[in-house]
């Protein structure tokens, strides 16, 4: 059944020309034109965009464009307008904030971020921090992702909660959970599931009525874009990507590192100091459970390690090696997304799963959406021995 958004019903011969705020009544050689099936506006109801509103709820109309009420916008570079009640506009003049440039993105003129940051967590779980920091965990507790420690004018707070879950009989840690918690909402992925938003199960694409959240899926990815700029890309085959508009620069804090370009201080505790070992760092962002016990996992150096025979044979093209093969199906990718961690990640794994096939599946499959992600071309890499 087609599901309708608010104050809304759906039709199976409605009239194709709905009032709207711009033009309340309808034409009337409406009438004799053919009818459509969809969701249209209860009575006293008008679309203002694609919403059905009150007609006091209207926006406005500025320099020829429509607006929806509440809603900044930029007629120029120079100058940020606000739609009130009463089809009323206030305009000021408007200078992008750090880390922001005035352009068109999205169809959308106004200030946008300048780049991007990205945090990384795939396979047995290996880390990429936001500064190209990585690291491993083989513990299976919950951890702070990522969240803001610096709050500032027109920044949205954020937190994203990782819960690892340890393998029997000495398989990989994987990861189990992921929350989002951002706009007021509270998201919940969780591999082998779908999406929960505040507890509720829903089916996917989905939109929140206030339009804060946007969930998608992409073949095995599921897609979280958030008005903030905050996207998340969970591909439930043990990958994350989160990204990050430059405006949170130097403001987070987390397991991910705080994201201000430096690398070597990413390991910093809750306090703000920095932390003697990686071991120390992991646990001081760790969640304490009442209902779940958890474990540190080994320490770095009493984790398996991989002899040097079984490292040259999962080095080759037809196993690890295709990752950085530069005439493999992921050449194209190599210029945006270096494939040395990737590789270096999926050795790691393949080794700790005793030359497991899927190990090596999962993390042809990390670098095939982090490549995607990027924009690269991946050729097909897929056959009926591989994967």
């Amino acid at each position: 059944a087609l599901s309708c958004p608010a104050h809304s019903h759906y039709e199976l011969c409605g009239s194709p020309c709905q009032p709207t705020c711009h033009s309340p009544s309808v034409p009337t050689q409406c009438a004799t034109s053919p009818c459509s099936e969809g969701c249209f506006c209860d009575t006293g109801y008008v679309l203002s965009g694609s919403d059905c509103v009150p007609h006091s709820e209207c926006g406005c109309e500025y320099l020829g464009h429509y607006y929806q009420k509440d809603t900044e916008f930029y007629p120029s570079c120079r100058e940020r307008c606000r739609c009130s009640a009463n089809g009323t506009v206030t305009c000021q003049e408007a200078f992008c904030g750090a880390h922001e440039e005035c352009r068109v993105e999205d169809g959308v003129l106004g200030c946008h971020p300048t780049g991007y940051g990205r945090l990384v967590v795939s396979g047995d779980p290996h880390y990429v921090t936001f500064d190209g920091r990585t690291f491993n965990i083989p513990g299976s507790c919950t951890y702070i992702l990522a969240r803001v420690c610096e709050t500032a004018q027109r920044l949205v707070n954020f937190t994203v909660l990782v819960e690892h879950e340890a393998g029997s009989h000495g398989d990989p840690v994987l990861m189990k959970r992921v929350v989002v918690s951002i706009h007021g909402y509270r998201v919940t992925m969780e591999r082998g599931q779908r999406w929960e938003v505040d507890l509720e199960r829903y089916t996917l694409p989905l939109v929140t009525e206030d339009k804060n959240l946007r969930i998608g899926q992409e073949g095995n990815n599921i897609i979280l874009h958030t008005a903030a700029g905050v996207r998340i890309l969970y591909n439930t085959d043990t990958f994350l990507l989160i990204t990050v508009p430059n405006i949170y620069r130097g403001r987070l804090c987390g397991l991910g590192g705080n994201y201000d370009g430096d690398p070597s201080n990413d390991f910093r505790l809750p306090s703000g100091a920095l932390a003697g070992t990686t071991q120390e760092f992991v646990t001081s962002w760790k969640v304490p459970e009442k209902d779940r016990a958890c474990s540190d996992g080994c320490n770095d150096s009493t984790c398996s390690k991989c002899d040097v025979s079984n490292k040259a044979m999962y080095s080759k093209n037809t196993s690890c090696g295709i990752i950085h093969d530069a005439e493999g199906p992921f050449r194209e990718c190599h210029p945006r997304v270096s494939p040395v961690e990737y590789f270096i990640h999926c050795v790691h794994d393949i080794c700790a799963a005793n030359g497991d096939r899927t190990a090596l599946c999962h993390a042809l499959q990390a670098y095939t959406a982090a490549c995607q992600a990027a924009g690269a071309t991946v050729r097909a890499w897929r056959t009926k021995e591989l994967c």
